[in-house]
């Protein structure tokens, strides 16, 4: 089914969009050589897979409540993995990703997704055999893009270039609150509802490639095309140092990402400083860190919700 996507889509964006974009090219092959790679290059896989096979693993990582971290693997997961020797855990993560990768063709008509989405996968899925066969140490329970790519994988955290997409969020009922009541009117009567929400998450393996303004307006198109597969999702939401207004004056080539939400429809709420937003804003630019350190700029977090309604209307 998933080669008939592959060969009879017509056209999409991506085709065009992106250079480096291979949601259209076969993956079944790679995966075969990359999983017998992986099997040669770690001999104690075999022994570590007897230990902990993956449906016990999955089993204990699973949630049932409809808000919850993709951070947050679970203490019984964590543990389970941490009782592995200590060589065998980042192999043993990898062909976790494997075995969900060759489930794909099974699982994907359960998410109720566009068939469109099964092509963005595929090219994330070459993206993560390509780490595998350069460095299966990735693979770590602990770290955040590890985390992004396993949520992939599994089929639930959603492609969408520039952002991927969390089902499983919400906004902080104090956090609205405090922001004044436009902004509690626009999450509670607009949206009607806080939670739960899809969050839109910048993936640092994908961010030369797709962080742009082509990408930031098929992460938007994607994620208003991904909500009749998400009935009980309220809206849609980001929150970020880049969100700022300020940015408009200090930095106005990336404005575009919050140009293109306020601009058509979204709702910006001021979240507030704290290290993370500094850190962030000031890593990448020198001239962010110099107006920072100078105190001519203080980072600051912003939200940009949109209700479902708003952000179907804009893409």
């Amino acid at each position: 089914m998933i080669a008939d996507i592959q060969q009879n889509m017509p056209e999409i964006p991506a085709d065009t969009l992106f250079r480096k974009w291979r949601g259209r090219l076969p993956y079944r092959n790679r995966l075969a050589e990359v999983s017998q790679s992986l099997a040669r290059a770690f001999p104690e896989l075999g022994r570590a897979a007897g230990q902990l096979d993956f449906a016990r693993f999955e089993s204990a990582s699973a949630s049932l409540a409809p808000v919850f971290r993709y951070t947050d693997p679970g203490e019984e997961a964590m543990a389970l993995w941490l009782s592995l020797p200590e060589p065998a855990r980042a192999p043993w993560l990898c062909a976790l990703m494997l075995s969900h990768i060759e489930n794909f063709e099974a699982a994907f008509p359960r998410t109720g997704l566009a068939p469109e989405f099964a092509l963005h996968y595929v090219d994330a899925f070459h993206r993560i055999l390509d780490q595998i066969q350069a460095d299966p140490g990735f693979a770590d329970l602990r770290a955040d893009r590890f985390l992004k790519d396993l949520w992939l994988v599994r089929l639930v955290m959603i492609p969408g270039f520039a952002q991927l997409w969390w089902p499983h969020s919400g906004l902080s009922a104090k956090t609205v609150l405090r922001a004044g009541p436009a902004a509690a009117a626009h999450v509670f009567l607009r949206c009607r509802g806080r939670a739960p929400m899809l969050e839109g998450h910048t993936h640092d393996p994908v961010a030369k490639a797709y962080w742009n303004e082509p990408g930031w307006r098929e992460a938007l198109r994607l994620a208003a095309l991904a909500l009749p597969a998400l009935p009980h999702v309220r809206g849609v939401f980001g929150s970020a140092w880049f969100y700022d207004p300020a940015i408009t004056r200090i930095s106005p080539r990336i404005q575009f990402a919050q140009a293109l939400q306020v601009d058509h429809g979204a709702f910006r709420m001021r979240i507030g400083s704290n290290e993370s937003a500094i850190a962030n804003a000031t890593a990448t630019s020198a001239d962010r860190r110099a107006r920072y350190e100078e105190g001519s700029y203080l980072p600051t977090d912003y939200a940009i919700i949109w209700s479902r309604d708003d952000l179907v209307r804009a893409y």
